[in-house]
């Protein structure tokens, strides 16, 4: 009997980038063999790691930016910050409800004839509240509103407009409320969600209709009777121009780089802690409505 041939077609194939091994697949992309070494997995089967890597060339990964886009009311999943302020404004509550004295109310409710000699209480009255129903509906009102703001401009960018509103409420309630009277809530920063929900709407194209029904119901609301108006208002204007100044870009630059939006970003606070320091130095009731 004489030798007998091996068929070529039997003979197995060896991986294109290491000749030495036997391959065990062969590339989805390009059909050349490839080893175990060089597989690669894909949507389907297998592909090499010179067609893995051409392929992220020309359709790289994009990562998710939460400030871009995502952000609608009334359909906007709860977010990180809305929840810390909203933990930060019950704990708050609790205990103020435990050491709720006239001098614990001195210090840190909103009087405007002691801000000069209690500053502090421009931001620390925003966090009080003057019952549970009180709290209660500052805290949903701030689940409704907040998550859309902060999924559209970004956490940081959102915690900036809710504290600046927050001092922009009371100073409209240092200007504009009797001098001697006490006022405390979070519906300043609340306020100017509503106005930075309304800007960034406007500005991207969304429908208002809905913020602006919220808006009317509450302006009603704020002038019934009992109610801090003036940190409302104030509230709103300072939320409306802070996103204003936030979020607005000339139309030819496009989208702004990091830095740019940082930039941006830092200029609106330096702006704005200016406008109200110099706000402040007008006399407590001075401009009373």
């Amino acid at each position: 009997m004489g030798p007998v041939s091996i068929p070529e077609q039997t003979v197995a194939p060896h991986c294109y980038a290491h000749p030495d091994r036997v391959a065990g697949s062969v590339c989805r992309r390009c059909g050349r063999p490839i080893c175990p070494e060089c597989m690669r997995e894909a949507p389907v089967g297998w592909q090499c790691s010179a067609c893995v890597r051409e392929g992220a060339r020309r359709s790289p990964v994009i990562r998710w930016r939460p400030s871009r886009g995502t952000g609608r009311l009334g359909n906007t999943r709860i977010t990180p910050v809305v929840v810390a302020l909203i933990v930060v404004n019950i704990v708050a509550y609790l205990y103020e409800q435990r050491h709720l004295t006239g001098d614990f109310e001195r210090k840190y409710f909103l009087v405007p004839v002691l801000v000069h000699s209690h500053w502090y209480s421009l931001i620390t009255s925003a966090f009080l509240h003057a019952n549970g129903t009180h709290i209660l509906l500052n805290m949903i009102s701030l689940a409704i509103v907040g998550p859309a703001v902060e999924a559209e401009v970004g956490p940081v960018r959102f915690l900036i407009v809710y504290l600046l509103s927050a001092v922009g409420g009371s100073l409209g309630f240092y200007l504009l409320a009797p001098e001697g009277e006490f006022g405390v809530g979070a519906s300043g920063a609340i306020f100017g969600l509503m106005g930075a929900y309304f800007v960034v709407a406007r500005l991207r194209g969304w429908p208002t209709q809905q913020i602006a029904v919220l808006l009317v119901i509450n302006g009603v609301y704020s002038f019934s009777g009992g109610i801090a108006w003036q940190d409302h208002l104030g509230g709103l204007l300072t939320g409306s121009l802070v996103a204003l100044g936030l979020m607005w870009a000339p139309r030819k630059a496009g989208r702004p780089s990091e830095v740019a939006e940082l930039v941006q970003g830092l200029a609106v606070v330096i702006a704005s802690v200016v406008a109200l320091g110099l706000l402040l130095q007008i006399p407590p009731g001075h401009v009373n409505l």
